[in-house]
């Protein structure tokens, strides 16, 4: 997200770990693809350089990390009755 790029929501085959398959659209434009390399070999950089950032990231985002297990244990749920 640092780098203008969506970020994924899964890594794919489950039987390589932490594997990442990319596919992107027939629509999207060499400019687009290159931005994409140039994005990931800047994250590569970074996590040689300062792993504590890349672990540690989106931080140009509003919204930091999530804490996924708390946010499992600890729900916030609502309820309203039918007016």
């Amino acid at each position: 997200l640092d780098h203008g790029q969506h970020a994924p929501t899964t890594y794919f085959p489950l039987l390589v770990p932490e594997c990442l398959l990319i596919e992107p659209t027939e629509t999207e434009s060499k400019a687009a693809l290159d931005d994409f390399a140039a994005a990931m070999t800047a994250i590569l950089t970074e996590a040689a350089q300062e792993p504590e950032r890349v672990t540690s990231a989106p931080h140009t985002m509003p919204v930091r990390r999530l804490d996924d297990v708390r946010a499992a244990k600890q729900l916030d749920l609502t309820w309203k009755p039918a007016t």
